[in-house]
């Protein structure tokens, strides 16, 4: 169970039938019990799938293996059909042939025995079949962490239902980890960007191996189910609902998990000391040769990523130029296939990237490049419109109508409206319907304007990185009565803002970073080395302008935020290499039931050394929350752009995608 009660179901019981509902108590619900799962008769046979279970190198032999198809919602599915494994561990499982294509499948296995020692109730073990209907499939330690981590969100007492395309993608992210016909870790998981150069493999192989000495008696397993207790104080009965349990309070107790990995673990590499949070995170870079800088992202109807560049990479700093390339990753697919589209005026892309409700994909042309770039100067004074099929929409120049001026911020509002934030001339710019032909300044005077956000009256607010203000607009543009809000006691160098579903919008504080808005200006690096020793706050700006300041969680000068479905707040830092996690205006979604207590630790966010310096931060309609690496941790002035994106697996409440306006659950 996660920090999202509304999401959980309340299991009812008829004499043969459940019926589940979403509810949304203050307290956590009961959860749906294993017996009231439904299923279909032999009659409906379909393909077969093949397996093996195994514990460490050995079978396991009479465990109990059942085939579930995941339900529409949290926590329902119905039982396909089960088997007992052989004593080489095999099973054959029967899919029903009603499952649809767009169906998700997974898997559990309990009891039995290995090497003759019986595996105790509380190791359940788990795969995530996705798409898949015939073939082979293996059931261990690694395919249940996989498995656990990628659908936390959908899980309740290992449950797993969902709305899609989020179900369908998190089901699918368990193959970044893990091979799914042999179990074993896979290639995307041991290798650069990811295996030993992150913590991450270790980590994954450290809860792998926990669930081998709950097999095997090598560790305390009570003590480790007693740790992964959720933050409402849920306790997992089994190892496969621990594994959905701990993305969702991975600093619960941290220590606790960390005691019960083995001595002689079965996997190696295993952590080495203690961590905060208990997270797995994954690096995406593409082919090494194509991030230079990404800004920000944004996520399609189908739950794809998409990225902007600030620069073109280029192996002589010299020649780094402004980026011209914008990026597709679908890091649900096979080798994580990333597709490059240019054109549309693209030239030097900042922060701003969005998708409307035409699935038209938008991004500011900033201006970014290499301090010894020889190419032209950029003109920065731009943004480009594309396609979903990645074609330019806006012509070679871009769309210059505003007039823009080193563009930011870029969003798009409900009624289809485009609002720009402009750094270079301290305005607003609206495009009508998307149309840029029919440009609007709706406001001036906003010193270096950074990013726009709508709250749900429809109001607009606008951060001044220059001015330590906000400044809010009605829907057609005009002024709210009082804007700008706030001042210096509020406000720091504000940058990221994003709106809950409560009417609030939040304002991240970087309390140091001056945007460079003209090309006489520049970020120095030098600057950046006591980043790490300063803190940052966030600001609740409420729908009459009121205001409101937060800090902890970890925070050093905050960039990026972002409201997931439980509209609880996430946030990237330009330093400190962490994220920051907080409870939103929700009191009901948050286990201290106070808008912006601090969730993630206070002395270090939830931590990972794959990070460099982050300015965008997003939640994907699977739970995944994704970071941009867009400055490495010890910048070079002629090239200190970072190389990709950073994905922390099931720790968010899901977010409907394309995000328009305030964030909605799936």
């Amino acid at each position: 169970m996660s920090l999202r009660p509304n999401r959980l179901v309340v299991a009812v019981v008829a004499v043969v039938a459940m019926i589940a509902a979403i509810a949304a108590p203050a307290t956590a619900p009961v959860p749906v019990a294993a017996s009231e799962r439904s299923s279909v008769g032999a009659s409906d046979r379909g393909p077969t799938i093949r397996g093996h279970v195994t514990i460490g190198d050995s079978a396991v032999e009479g465990a109990t293996v059942e085939l579930f198809v995941a339900g529409a919602t949290a926590g329902t599915s119905t039982l396909l059909s089960s088997a007992t494994t052989d004593r080489h561990g095999r099973f054959r499982v029967d899919v029903a042939g009603s499952v649809a294509d767009s169906d998700v499948l997974y898997a559990t296995s309990r009891g039995g025995s290995a090497d003759d020692v019986a595996i105790p109730d509380a190791v359940e073990l788990a795969a995530s079949l996705g798409d898949l209907r015939r073939g082979r499939t293996a059931i261990n330690e690694m395919t249940t962490v996989a498995a656990g981590y990628s659908l936390a969100q959908f899980a309740v007492a290992g449950v797993i239902g969902g709305p899609a395309p989020g179900l369908q993608n998190a089901a699918l992210m368990p193959r970044n980890l893990v091979e799914p016909a042999r179990g074993d870790p896979a290639r995307f998981l041991t290798q650069y960007p990811n295996g030993t150069s992150t913590e991450t493999f270790a980590t994954f192989n450290s809860l792998a191996s926990i669930i081998t000495g709950c097999a095997l008696g090598a560790n305390d397993c009570e003590a480790f189910l007693d740790a992964a207790t959720d933050a409402w104080g849920v306790r997992p009965e089994t190892t496969w609902q621990a594994m959905t349990l701990l993305p969702t309070n991975p600093s619960g107790d941290a220590p606790g998990v960390f005691a019960q990995v083995p001595v002689d673990p079965e996997f190696t590499p295993v952590r080495a000391s203690e961590t905060a949070a208990w997270v797995i995170a994954l690096r995406f870079y593409g082919n090494g040769r194509q991030f230079n800088g990404p800004g920000n992202v944004a996520f399609d109807e189908q739950g794809r990523v998409w990225a902007n560049n600030n620069a073109t990479w280029s192996r002589q700093p010299s020649r780094v130029c402004p980026g011209t390339e914008l990026f597709l990753l679908d890091p649900y697919e096979r080798r994580q296939p990333m597709e490059t589209f240019t054109g549309g005026g693209l030239n030097g892309a900042g922060f701003g990237i969005s998708i409307d409700q035409q699935n038209h994909v938008w991004v500011g042309n900033f201006g970014f490049t290499g301090s010894e770039c020889r190419a032209a100067p950029p003109t920065s004074n731009s943004v480009s419109e594309f396609g979903l099929d990645g074609a330019p929409i806006s012509g070679a120049d871009g769309y210059l109508d505003g007039p823009l001026s080193w563009p930011q911020g870029v969003k798009p509002d409900v009624a289809g409206n485009i609002w720009i934030a402009n750094c270079g001339n301290d305005s607003v710019v609206v495009y009508p319907d998307g149309d840029h032909s029919r440009s609007v300044v709706a406001g001036t005077g906003i010193p270096k304007a950074f990013d726009v956000a709508q709250n749900a009256q429809g109001s607009v607010f606008a951060t001044s990185n220059g001015g330590d203000q906000v400044f809010g607009f009605a829907s057609d543009g005009s002024p709210l009565p009082g804007s700008p809000f706030g001042g210096p006691d509020t406000f720091s160098k504000p940058l990221g803002a994003a709106s809950d579903s409560l009417g609030n919008v939040w304002v991240s504080n970087s309390g140091i970073i001056d945007i460079p808005c003209s090309s006489g200006e520049s970020l120095e690096a030098p600057a950046l080395d006591l980043l790490p020793l300063l803190h940052g706050t966030i600001v609740r700006v409420g729908p009459d302008g009121s205001t409101e300041r937060f800090d902890g969680a970890g925070m050093t000068v905050p960039w990026g935020i972002a409201v997931d479905g439980d509209d609880n707040l996430w946030v990237a830092n330009f330093a400190g290499r962490r994220l920051s996690h907080l409870c939103g205006a929700r009191a009901s979604t948050c286990p201290a039931g106070e808008a912006g207590h601090e969730i993630s630790p206070a002395d270090g966010g939830y931590g990972f050394d794959g990070l460099q310096r982050n300015t965008g931060v997003q939640v994907d309609p699977s739970g995944n929350v994704w970071l941009t690496n867009n400055w490495i941790a010890v910048p070079v002035q002629t090239d200190p752009f970072g190389d990709g994106l950073v994905v922390y697996l099931g720790m968010a409440a899901p977010v409907k995608a394309p995000l328009i306006g305030t964030p909605q659950q799936p």
